[in-house]
């Protein structure tokens, strides 16, 4: 299996503060997807010790019932308050089998899980924004329609813990999954937008759904933000 990994840092951003983790562990694909935000001062730490806390979480074959993952996130996610305390971060992961193809899927905040199609993709997640909530009017400007678009609803942080959407499904052999950052999904593929003219991070993790071990992960990242075990 040859997976791929892309990263840039936006242009309205002070440095990437995404980062992902990967590895296999026996018959199981593990792989998590962080985007920080930088609204604190430790966003891309907060991506890159979050990444790998959850990793851990996944390759612990004590969590692998989405009740045992959730308790030990929970777990981690009360350790933030000693050196994230005003940070915040949106994440998804999964865990794939890859003889059974049997796939979990966790995401919280607006990073997606999705599959590449041979024409369009089909996103698996819907982000936790404010622009997807139900009964909300319409905006009355593409201001606030942009500000709906960003005000994340649900998202890690140190102060609450949030539990993350689970799903769990099974894929095919030949299918590609996709975990994206909001910079990517939203501005490079909904928007169009060309990759020099970027403002937030864009990152996409791309893994081949096949029966087959994990070989390598091509990398096209500015800065050193993919833990593969």
């Amino acid at each position: 299996m040859q997976a791929s990994w892309f990263s840039r840092q936006g242009g309205e951003r002070t440095r990437n503060s995404d980062a992902a983790a990967v590895s296999q562990q026996d018959q199981h694909l593990l792989a998590v997807l962080v985007d920080g935000a930088e609204k604190g001062p430790g966003g891309a730490e907060l991506a890159r010790h979050w990444a790998d806390v959850v990793l851990q979480v996944l390759a612990d074959a004590s969590a692998r019932s989405p009740a045992a993952v959730h308790a030990r996130l929970k777990q981690e996610q009360t350790r933030l308050r000693h050196g994230f305390l005003h940070d915040i971060a949106s994440y998804c992961m999964i865990r794939l089998d890859l003889k059974t193809l049997a796939t979990q899927v966790w995401h919280c905040g607006d990073c997606r899980v999705g599959l590449q199609l041979k024409t369009e993709t089909r996103w698996l997640t819907t982000p936790h924004i404010l622009a997807q909530q139900p009964g909300l009017p319409p905006p009355r400007s593409s201001e606030e329609q942009e500000r709906h678009e960003q005000q994340l609803t649900r998202c890690l942080n140190a102060r609450r813990f949030r539990t993350p959407d689970y799903q769990a499904l099974t894929l095919q052999q030949g299918q590609t999954l996709l975990l994206s950052t909001d910079g990517y999904w939203k501005e490079y593929l909904d928007a169009s937008t060309p990759e020099h003219s970027l403002r937030d991070d864009a990152s996409l993790l791309t893994l081949p759904v096949e029966q087959a071990s994990l070989v390598d992960i091509g990398q096209d990242s500015d800065t050193d933000n993919l833990n593969h075990l």
